[in-house]
């Protein structure tokens, strides 16, 4: 038998957790961390960007896959209705807690911001030239990864594509450079996953 409420109030209503909120790009006249090394990032290695409107936002929340992986970066390509509603071209969304509370290192921000960037592309026609819709602005898409691979594949068979042994001088080019600091533990294959 179930007991009956004795006050007769109701609850008050659960509200909404608002998991996304767009990053200011400046704030008290200086240009934010996020926005900083995104604009530096486009003027380095990706000009083909130079004219995309790119917003940055702040996700909350994001809790690790089934595989244990934590998502912290995301780009994401603005659809026809994005682009006519506020402009912009693509959003990347940064995971809050990692970036603000998670320990990220500035080389560590800016290889998920370069991942993002890697991801936004422009369109192009058949002739190599960049597409442009019925209203002239620039079509732009998102590149898939490289490649994907199983860190077990590549224990049992090596390197045994084209793009796996480049992907492979690569990193060892990088290991003259390291990323993380030698005092930091690495995380295990897969974790901190930037998409």
């Amino acid at each position: 038998m179930s007991k009956r409420r004795r006050n007769s109030e109701p609850k008050p209503p659960k509200r909404k957790t608002v998991n996304v909120k767009l990053a200011e790009r400046k704030n008290a006249g200086k240009v934010t961390e996020p926005y900083r090394i995104m604009e530096d990032l486009i003027a380095k290695h990706h000009k083909h960007l130079a004219d995309a409107k790119i917003a940055i936002a702040w996700r909350s929340g994001w809790k690790p896959d089934a595989d244990g992986r934590l998502r912290i970066g995301q780009a994401r390509k603005g659809s026809d209705l994005d682009r006519s509603l506020h402009g912009y071209d693509f959003v990347i969304l940064l995971n809050r807690e990692a970036w603000k509370e998670g320990g990220l290192s500035e080389d560590q921000k800016v290889a998920v911001v370069d991942h993002a960037l890697c991801h936004c592309q422009v369109s192009m026609d058949a002739n190599g030239e960049p597409k442009t819709d019925d209203l002239g602005r620039t079509v732009y898409r998102l590149r898939k990864h490289d490649i994907e691979e199983f860190t077990e594949v590549v224990a049992r068979y090596g390197c045994y594509t084209g793009q796996l042994e480049q992907f492979a001088v690569q990193a060892l080019d990088r290991k003259r450079r390291p990323l993380l600091d030698q005092t930091e533990q690495l995380e295990p294959a897969g974790a901190g996953q930037a998409h």
